[in-house]
């Protein structure tokens, strides 16, 4: 369903001062993500970008998948985490670092936090996916359960590492996280050049204000959010141009359910330069992870699975060529066999 035209809806035109702020320079530019990716690059997995026959068919374009569900604890996380790792002073480094997550940031600081012997607290939601506290289990780090969604969580986590002078690696509101998940766009554009749209999921925002800011405005490039239905905060909060609470309806996409917090800079990059969320039905989410295990024999979160549910259910893109990103991979065995014993046979 395209929920596009909200960029600066009649109800909420920004001030003037702020336009023109926004305006006068990025809030992070191209280069500052291309200088990220330089410092990052010997320590990540340059994901495949992967011909998909079968979306490309399906929707007349031609489709290839950024696997960054392949990436070292297995989602894309962990680009932002070293980026924010390299912008730290020495003295930084006998603090205690904090983080809260959903999980793949938390698998991300983990990872981070013990082969650089950080000290170290994360906080999770109480009702993190099972799938992703196993992902992080051997890892030596203070885990600690707080608040019934991410916002709760991050909030908590934010005043905590206040309380004890910390280190807050914070999932997505922070400019070298942005930069960091933006190093995505700098390998797509590598891997190939010819590409002029790019899906990719909202959560809290890290990863599509990184895109945007990477490819801007005026070079050819479009980039597409996409969000669960029952869990569009990003979506919303740009309709009502102010950040709403956090939904209360269950979505199995939860690393892109839990809301924003106040204050987000991702809310003001997307205000500026993303054109288009498109809203995916939970029925579109699990049919899309069902695809991509018999056509590609790969197996992603539902959250991951948006970019795909986005373009398997709209003709906008024909013509177009698509990057799909695909985000992350933990998904609980039973919900999965779930989701092939219903949707397996479409298509």
């Amino acid at each position: 369903m395209s929920v596009g035209g909200f960029l600066y809806p009649a109800s909420s035109v920004p001030n003037i001062s702020v336009m023109k702020k926004f305006n006068e320079k990025p809030i992070i530019t191209s280069e500052e993500i291309r200088n990220a990716y330089q410092q990052i690059r010997d320590q990540i997995f340059k994901t495949p970008l992967v011909y998909s026959p079968e979306l490309s068919k399906i929707s007349g374009a031609r489709v290839y998948l950024k696997m960054e569900h392949l990436q070292y604890t297995g989602s894309f996380k962990i680009r932002g985490v070293l980026t924010k790792i390299n912008t730290l002073s020495p003295d930084d480094f006998s603090r205690t670092f904090v983080a809260a997550s959903t999980g793949n940031h938390a698998a991300a600081f983990a990872h981070v936090s013990q082969k650089n012997n950080l000290r170290s607290v994360l906080f999770l939601p109480d009702k993190t996916s099972p799938a992703k506290i196993r992902a992080i289990g051997h890892y030596d780090i203070d885990i600690r359960h707080f608040g019934a969604n991410s916002m709760e969580t991050e909030s908590k986590a934010r005043e905590y590492a206040g309380t004890i002078n910390g280190v807050l690696i914070h999932p997505y509101n922070d400019r070298d996280i942005i930069k960091g998940q933006g190093t995505i766009g700098v390998e797509i554009k590598n891997q190939w050049p010819e590409a002029d749209t790019i899906i990719a999921p909202i959560g809290g925002g890290g990863l599509i204000s990184g895109l945007c800011c990477f490819f801007g405005s005026g070079n050819g490039v479009k980039v597409i959010g996409c969000q669960p239905e029952n869990a569009a905060e990003m979506y919303h909060s740009l309709k009502k141009g102010h950040i709403i609470e956090p939904s209360e309806l269950d979505t199995i996409a939860d690393a892109t359910a839990g809301g924003l917090e106040e204050g987000s800079i991702t809310f003001d990059i997307c205000k500026k330069s993303l054109p288009d969320i498109e809203l995916c039905t939970e029925g579109q989410i699990r049919q899309a992870v069902a695809f991509l295990v018999k056509y590609h024999q790969t197996i992603v979160e539902p959250g991951a699975a948006l970019s795909v549910a986005t373009l398997m259910n709209s003709q906008k893109y024909r013509g177009k060529n698509v990057v799909l990103v695909l985000t992350g991979k933990k998904i609980n065995l039973p919900l999965l066999t779930e989701i092939l014993s219903t949707y397996g046979n479409d298509y």
